[in-house]
């Protein structure tokens, strides 16, 4: 179908950040005419793909039928460094950190022991060690005797921002049309297409992806709308007192899970060229918000509670002088699993809607796979599970 400029395009992502910016490329390079269009200039900090970093592993407790996604990301992630020659993930090898017993309802629950299952059933290298073996191994990290220590080798950091530009970079390459600073204010199904009306104009494609992020419920349908919300979580940056410690090459990610969600903390490597300090962060899922009115500022009494409630006995040798902050949102669906899925509107209108929080390390090859289903109607890899449950 054609838009206003003359153009005719296959499909049309409405949104560029880590699930927009895979499909726009794996579309391209599948030989499909593509058309890119995002709010802002990604990749930018106002939605759910910046801060640097963001944690990999191959054992994925979330479920095994994540795993095979981990797996083609990790090698597009290198098939793209070889094509660009920007290194996008570092494997530094990663620590999770639960308590002896479980807590019912709680998002993690018992994480080392699902993820350990989930690692053997796929051959997948998983440690289990004991609190003396970690500190002995990493003295940094500050286990106690009481909880249970999981350790994978492959897993590790994946760089987020430099794989949406590396992206963004290759689609165009690849003959993309991108469209950034432009803004959609509707989506229209067509008898044999869908219409995008933007800032730029009115376009039509075969087909539309809609990857929006945190302004999922902006385009979709009423009822999946209902599905996402949206959560403010922080993310701060602290300086160390021995910068080698910490380096990709020596320390590994972590991820401390502990009684109640609102204590978890993660802790990544410092990658050379990034922000020279530790990078950590919790999360919380009782507090909802939206782009627009999100608070964007991290207060002093966030930092400081952060630092010396949940930081300080966990890790050792971090200074309270936090040199950096940022806020990012998540998009949660309700079991906190994906959903990618035709909208209700039109089977020619795919939403994504993937991360509650541990999408990124999935996104280059659940782009693929969408952009395959869209090109010869079938996937390499099983999107099913991330359909719409009613």
């Amino acid at each position: 179908m054609t838009d206003a400029g003359g153009e005719t395009y296959d499909v049309i992502v409405v949104g560029l950040g880590a699930m927009g910016a895979a499909v726009a490329y794996h579309a391209a390079k599948l030989g499909l005419s593509v058309m890119g269009i995002d709010r802002f200039d990604p990749p930018h900090a106002l939605g759910s793909t910046h801060a640097e970093t963001r944690i990999t592993r191959l054992a994925v407790g979330e479920g095994a039928h994540y795993l095979p996604f981990v797996e083609r990301s990790h090698q597009i992630w290198q098939e793209l460094h070889d094509a660009s020659g920007e290194r996008l993930l570092y494997q530094t090898g990663g620590v999770l950190v639960t308590g002896q017993q479980p807590v019912a309802g709680q998002r993690w629950e018992d994480f080392v022991v699902v993820t350990d299952a989930i690692a053997q059933a796929a051959g997948i290298d998983f440690d289990i060690l004991t609190p003396a073996e970690l500190r002995v191994s990493h003295p940094m990290i500050l286990v106690p005797d009481d909880v249970r220590v999981g350790f994978e080798p492959t897993g590790g950091l994946v760089m987020a921002e430099r794989a949406v530009a590396v992206q963004l970079q290759q689609a165009r390459e690849l003959g993309a049309a991108l469209q950034m600073n432009r803004e959609v204010s509707s989506i229209r199904p067509l008898g044999n297409g869908v219409e995008v009306v933007s800032q730029a104009g009115i376009h039509r494609a075969s087909h539309v992806v809609l990857a929006t992020g945190p302004w999922f419920g902006d385009l979709v349908a009423p009822e999946l709308a209902a599905l996402i919300t949206v959560t403010r979580q922080v993310v701060y940056w602290f300086e160390v007192e021995d910068f080698d410690a910490f380096r990709t090459d020596r320390f590994p990610f972590l991820m401390w899970i502990d009684e109640r969600d609102e204590d978890y903390v993660g802790v990544f490597p410092i990658p050379p060229g990034t922000t020279p300090a530790l990078k950590v962060l919790g999360e919380q899922f009782l507090q909802t918000t939206d782009p627009a009115s999100v608070d964007r500022v991290v207060s002093t009494e966030e930092i400081e509670d952060f630092y010396h409630r949940l930081l300080l006995p966990k890790v050792a040798g971090v200074t309270p002088n936090c040199v950096k902050t940022a806020v990012c949102l998540y998009s949660n669906t309700p079991d906190d699993h994906f959903l990618i899925d035709s909208d209700p509107r039109s089977d020619r209108i795919t939403v994504m809607s993937p991360c509650s929080g541990h999408g990124f390390k999935h996104s280059t090859a659940l782009g693929e796979a969408v952009a395959q289903s869209i090109a010869v109607g079938d996937s390499d890899l099983d999107l099913s599970p991330f359909r719409r449950r009613s």
